[in-house]
Formats: C-alpha cells, structure tokens, sequence
C-alpha cells in the first residue's frame, strides 16, 4: 500500500474489501469493436503519440519530426508542422494548446490548435522526454524521462518547471487522480510509484502482486480504479484508496502496453465505461459493469505491435497505430461500433 493514503478500514470498508474479493470474473464474449477503417501513412516512421481533441474533433498524429491532423473520417487535414526533432509525447492542456515533447535537442513546444503553428517552446533540462500528460482537473502537466527515470511537473502556459522527481527502476505510464496525486507503472520494481504532486515528492508505493513489467496505466477517477497492463498476461485493477488489487483478469501480454479509460466509450447507450489494452498481439476491454465488477469483453489480434493509442471517447472510436514491418509505414487502425470496413 502506499504511504499517504491508506486509510484504516471500517465495518463498511471491510465489507466492501471482503465483497470484491468474492467477486467472479466473467469471461468475455467478443471484443465489442470492429474495424472500420484503416489509414496507411504516407512516410515511414514509428508513431509515437496519438491525440484527440475534443473540442476541434481533431487527432493529431505524430511521426518523426512531424504532426498530422486527421478527422474522425480519417481524412488528413491541412494540419501540419515539423518540428527540429522527433515528436516523442502530446498533450492538450486546458487552455485548448497542443504541447509536443521534442527529443533531441530536448524541448517542449507549444502549438495552436487549429493551425499547429509554433505560439512558443522551451528548453528541456530533463533528460530525453518520453511522455506527456496533463492533469485537467488539478490543471498540472507532467514530463517523463526514462532516460534518466525523472518526472518533472510543468506551468501548463510556459513550460517552466515546478518541481522534479527521480525514481529508481523503469518508468511506464503515467496517471493522475485530478486531487494532487501522480502514479506511474514502475515495470523494473512490479508497482506503481505515487508521487505528491504539489510538492512532486514520492509517496510510496503500491506493490503489484503477480504483475511482471506494468507498463500501461489508466485511471477511473470517478470510482478511484486503476488499470494496469502486466506484460505476463495479467490486468489489475486496484483501489487507489486502499492500494490494494481486487481484481486480476486475463490480458494479451507483452512489452511497452498502452492504456486509456473513458466513461460510455460507445457512446450514452454503451458501456458505462470501459479501459483499453493494446501491446504487440492484440487490443483488449475490459467492461465496467459497476464500480466493483468488471469483466474481460475479449480480444482483437493485431498485424503488428501498436506504437500509441488514443480513445476518442466523443465519437466512439479507438485508433491505434500499428508498426508495419514489411514495408515501414505504420497503418493506423480506427475501431468502432459502427460498420466495419468489410461491410
């Protein structure tokens, strides 16, 4: 458990604890998505990050040096930039800004929205910048460096830093509660760090039990649930409260997972919510049923590894983007409930 947030527990705690370990995990009947377009690149080049916008109906696409818009269609728009490095992480942050993590030379820029011009950039003292994420709730942004196992909290408006953090092990995904509290897959110690993120301070830790190499995070911050990837096959779910698992449910293994949650990702007569799996074999989903029962809704294989993942929730739809071996361009697979491409 970690160390600032557990809580002793009362008769209805205890009930509550005793009542999801109890409970059985249903198996699942068929990935609910299907493919319903795919969208060959242009260039070659592993895809780093995916972004939806909620507000412009925009994902944005980051490949090498550059950034692509696309509509929900699937049809590119006149958005591009190319930045002086390749595009390792995007956020969006409150103000409607797209912020871009550069490697090499390290640097954050920020950009419009519907033009992706360059309003302006700052230098990275940080390490090589893996991954972005912005906290709209409690309004923080946060920068992760593998390189050098940092995560620094940033002024969502300038980029300066607030304050830094250094973890020993390997840093995965990031997220945070939306109250001032940061976890973070550690896949070299088998826990998710949580880090204050006021005073961007470790807090402790929470131990995965029979998790080898977390590395994809997503949280539901409504119930306080955390998802977590495992690499030998395994989901968690824990409590964010209690730090504890209470539920384990099969998942396609392998490396580098990607996660998301959202509420009614189908829309308002879908799932009331649902968290997202994707590695080297397949996509995963697991259904929130209600906030102490979940079930695996089965699996979609995939052609090759997905490099990012973005669930745009608004319109009903999951894009990932697939590394293509063979010829170096990566695909990017839209699923949905709608009709699928064969159709």
């Amino acid at each position: 458990m970690h160390a600032t947030s557990v809580r002793p527990l009362g008769v209805l705690a205890a009930g509550i604890l005793l009542l999801t370990i109890g409970l059985p995990a249903a198996a699942g009947t068929g990935f609910p998505y299907r493919l319903m377009r795919r969208i060959a690149l242009p260039a070659t080049g592993v895809v780093h990050a995916l972004l939806f916008d909620p507000q412009t109906r925009v994902i944005y696409v980051a490949q090498g040096h550059r950034i692509e818009g696309y509509s929900p269609a699937g049809k590119p728009l006149a958005l591009h930039r190319r930045l002086g490095g390749t595009v390792s992480a995007l956020a969006r942050t409150q103000s409607g800004q797209i912020v871009a993590a550069v490697r090499a030379p390290a640097q954050l820029v920020f950009l419009s929205p519907r033009t992706l011009a360059v309003e302006h950039q700052r230098s990275l003292d940080s390490g090589r910048p893996a991954a972005l994420l912005y906290d709209r709730t409690a309004r923080m942004l946060f920068l992760e460096s593998r390189s050098n196992g940092s995560i620094v909290r940033l002024d969502p408006l300038s980029g300066r830093p607030l304050g830094r953090v250094r973890i020993l092990g390997a840093l995965g995904q990031m997220a945070g509660n939306g109250r001032g509290t940061l976890y973070v897959t550690n896949t070299a110690r088998n826990a998710l760090e949580v880090i204050d993120a006021r005073t961007m301070r470790r807090a402790g830790s929470i131990p995965l039990s029979r998790c080898h190499a977390p590395s994809g995070l997503a949280m539901d911050r409504v119930g306080r649930r955390l998802f977590v990837g495992c690499a030998n096959g395994r989901a968690l779910i824990v409590d964010a409260d209690l730090g504890f698992t209470f539920v384990r449910l099969p998942l396609p293994g392998g490396p580098r997972l990607h996660a998301a949650f959202a509420f009614h990702p189908f829309g308002a007569h879908g799932w009331k919510g649902g968290a997202f799996f994707a590695g080297a074999k397949a996509v995963a989903g697991i259904q929130m049923q209600a906030f102490i029962r979940y079930r695996n809704h089965g699996q979609l294989p995939l052609p090759a590894r997905c490099s990012a993942l973005a669930l745009a929730a608004p319109v009903g739809e999951l894009w990932l983007a697939l590394a293509s071996a063979a010829t170096g361009r990566p695909v990017i697979w839209v699923l949905g409930a709608g009709r699928s491409e064969a159709q």
